[in-house]
C-alpha cells in the first residue's frame, strides 16, 4: 500500500502557542494537516509545545513565506488583527480552520483565518468574517453576521440574524436575542443576555445586559 506523501501536504504553522494556539493546533492536525510547529514572539526558539517545536518569531515568517499556511493561534482579537496584516504583507495565506465535529451549513460562509471549533453550529447563510472565532459549543444561528476578528466564547449563543461587530467579544455562555446588533469592539460579560443592540465599545453584563462601561 502507498505510503501518503507528506510533503505533498499543505505545511501549517500556528502562530502564537498559548492555550489558544493549543486548540487551533490540535484542530489543524485533525484536519490532516501537517503542522511543522509554532511562531511565536515571546516564546524561545527551539521550545516545544504539544510536540512541536517553536520555530521563531516574525522574522521566521519571512524568511520562510513560500512555504507554509498560517494558522491564527492568538486569543486577543487586536492582536489577532495585526498579525493578520502581518500575513497580508508578507503575502502569506491564512488558513481557515473547522474541526470535524462543527457543524456549518452548506450556505453558510467562514472567512479567511477563521477557527470554527469542536462542537459548534454555524446555520444557513451566515456569514462569519476573516480571523473571527467561534469557539467550543457556540451557536451562530441562521443570517447571523459575525464581524472580522470577533470573538465568541464557548457556549455563546446568536439568535437569529444577530449582527456581531468586528472585534467584538462574547464572553462564556453569553446570549444575543433574533435580530439584534452588538457594536464593533463591544464586550458582553459571561453569562449575560442581550436584548436590544449595544453600541461600539461598550462593555455589558448580567440578565438583562447592561452597559457598564462606556467608550
Amino acid at each position: 500500500m502507498p505510503v501518503p506523501n507528506e510533503r505533498a501536504k499543505p505545511r501549517l504553522v500556528v502562530y502564537g502557542c498559548g492555550g489558544h494556539g493549543k486548540v487551533v493546533a490540535d484542530i489543524a492536525l485533525l484536519c490532516g494537516l501537517v503542522v511543522v510547529g509554532f511562531v511565536d514572539d515571546a516564546m524561545p526558539e527551539g521550545s516545544r509545545v504539544l510536540g512541536l517545536p517553536v520555530l521563531g518569531g516574525a522574522a521566521w515568517l519571512e524568511a520562510h513565506r513560500s512555504e507554509i499556511l498560517v494558522a491564527l493561534g492568538v486569543g486577543d482579537n487586536h492582536a489577532r488583527r495585526r498579525i493578520s496584516a502581518l500575513c497580508e504583507r508578507l503575502e502569506l495565506t491564512l488558513a481557515t480552520l473547522i474541526h470535524p465535529t462543527a457543524a456549518v451549513a452548506e450556505s453558510a460562509r467562514v472567512g479567511a483565518g477563521a477557527v470554527v471549533m469542536a462542537q459548534a453550529v454555524i446555520n444557513p447563510d451566515a456569514q462569519v468574517g476573516t480571523g473571527a472565532i467561534i469557539n467550543s459549543g457556540a451557536i451562530v444561528e441562521h443570517d447571523c453576521e459575525v464581524g472580522e476578528f470577533a470573538h465568541l466564547s464557548p457556549n455563546a449563543t446568536l439568535g437569529g440574524a444577530v449582527r456581531i461587530g468586528a472585534l467584538a467579544h462574547l464572553g462564556l455562555g453569553a446570549s444575543v436575542l433574533p435580530g439584534k446588533a452588538v457594536g464593533d469592539e463591544a464586550v458582553v460579560g459571561a453569562g449575560a443576555v442581550v436584548l436590544g443592540d449595544l453600541p461600539p465599545r461598550v462593555v455589558a453584563v448580567g440578565v438583562p445586559a447592561r452597559v457598564i462601561t462606556q467608550p
